[in-house]
């Protein structure tokens, strides 16, 4: 196999130092715009149980045009077929659809890319959840850069599936090949990350992203649920009284003020008490995020 033809990342930087005042900033409005309406369209497919990307219903299948909603396991998809799919679309390509099919069922949470569970020789990880099935990439820094000597030698990534917690496509299966967009994009994430757009597009965060929002942002605006299968973060809220105690029925108050209206009780005791009490409020993501799927790999002789 011939090697994948790189874009140089450092004079993609200097070309958009040279472009026009202002141009830059009307090539990401319009990036914006694209994304936003891609995204709608995918939208208004899902509720119809539609596929954006060929029209078609999640259970309809033509092996003649391979679709990314094969994934979803709705039509007769078999294991063997899966490189057609990935011979026909790109990594992102891939990650996104299957992104925003799980934020549509739970934003964020149903997807576990997070840093801190990351093994540090993978370039990335992350399982992603839908229903009953479980998708799983995974790049080693080795896959990456290519296992030199070997028929992997181009950048690859792994990919893992499983269907009610069975293995429907193993890792060991496919080396998946990184298209030369992939490729680029992946240049500058890690070395001109101020230069590329969301990689995955309108609606495909996930759980990294979530981690890093402004706490205060989150305990302002997060909407409480009784269940933490819909939720994204679990905070645990202290209140401390500076001077006066707090009385137990305007603590009552505002737990079911809370209840009634979604917000989280940090935010209403900051509202009706102000600087009287001190609040600390400890967030983390829930329990229910789905593991990420590991993975073995072979250790050289």
């Amino acid at each position: 196999m011939s090697e994948h033809r790189r874009v140089d990342t450092d004079s993609f930087k200097e070309m958009i130092a040279n472009l026009p005042a202002g141009e830059l900033e009307r090539i990401n409005q319009l990036q914006h715009e694209q994304a936003v309406d891609e995204h709608n369209r995918f939208k208004e497919h899902y509720q119809r149980d539609e596929c954006y990307l060929c029209g078609k219903h999640f259970k309809t299948i033509s092996k003649k045009n391979p679709c990314l909603h094969w994934l979803l396991r709705r039509c007769k998809f078999k294991s063997k077929d899966f490189s057609k799919i990935y011979q026909k679309f790109d990594y992102f390509q891939i990650s996104s659809f299957l992104r925003w099919v799980a934020n549509a069922e739970r934003f964020q949470g149903n997807i576990n890319d997070l840093l801190e569970e990351k093994d540090e020789r993978k370039l990335f990880q992350a399982t992603i959840k839908w229903k009953n099935i479980e998708w799983t990439f995974d790049c080693a820094r080795n896959d990456y850069s290519g296992h030199k000597g070997r028929k992997s030698n181009l950048p690859h990534y792994h990919f893992q599936m499983r269907i009610d917690g069975k293995q429907f496509i193993n890792y060991n299966q496919h080396h998946i090949l990184f298209s030369e967009k992939d490729l680029f994009n992946f240049d500058l994430l890690h070395k001109k990350p101020e230069l590329i757009y969301h990689t995955y597009g309108e609606g495909g965060s996930g759980m990294q992203d979530a981690v890093e929002v402004d706490p205060r942002d989150i305990v302002k605006h997060t909407v409480t649920s009784e269940s933490e299968e819909d939720a994204t973060y679990h905070l645990q809220t202290m209140i401390m009284a500076k001077d006066n105690p707090i009385k137990g029925e305007d603590l009552q108050a505002i737990i079911e003020e809370s209840r009634n209206t979604g917000r989280t009780l940090a935010s209403l005791v900051d509202e009706h008490f102000g600087e009287s009490t001190e609040i600390k409020t400890i967030i983390s993501p829930v329990d229910t995020i789905p593991d990420i799927a590991k993975r073995t790999e072979r250790k050289r002789r």
